[in-house]
C-alpha cells in the first residue's frame, strides 16, 4: 500500500479539529506539534484497516456487478436462442 497522505489543507484542518476536540472534551491543550504527532500515529495505525475495508467493499461491488452482467448475458443468450 502506498503511503496515504492528506492534502496540506485537509491535514491542517484535521490537526485543528484534534486540538479543538481535546480542548473541548478533555480540557487538554495540545500544541500543533502534539496534534500533528497524534494524527500521524493514528494514520499509521488505522489507515491500513480503512484502506483494506474500502478495497474489500470495492471488490464486493465489482463481484456483484460481474454476477449481474453474467445474468444479463445469459438472458440475452436465451432470448437469442429462442428466435
Amino acid at each position: 500500500m502506498k503511503n496515504l497522505k492528506l492534502s496540506p489543507d485537509d491535514y491542517n484542518e484535521v490537526v485543528a479539529q484534534i486540538v479543538d476536540y481535546m480542548d473541548d472534551k478533555h480540557d487538554l491543550q495540545l500544541g500543533q506539534f502534539e496534534a500533528e504527532f497524534f494524527l500521524d500515529e493514528l494514520v499509521k495505525k488505522i489507515a491500513p484497516q480503512f484502506f483494506n475495508l474500502g478495497l474489500n467493499r470495492a471488490m464486493e461491488v465489482i463481484h456483484s456487478n460481474v454476477l449481474t452482467l453474467e445474468e444479463l448475458l445469459d438472458l440475452e443468450k436465451e432470448i437469442g436462442e429462442g428466435k
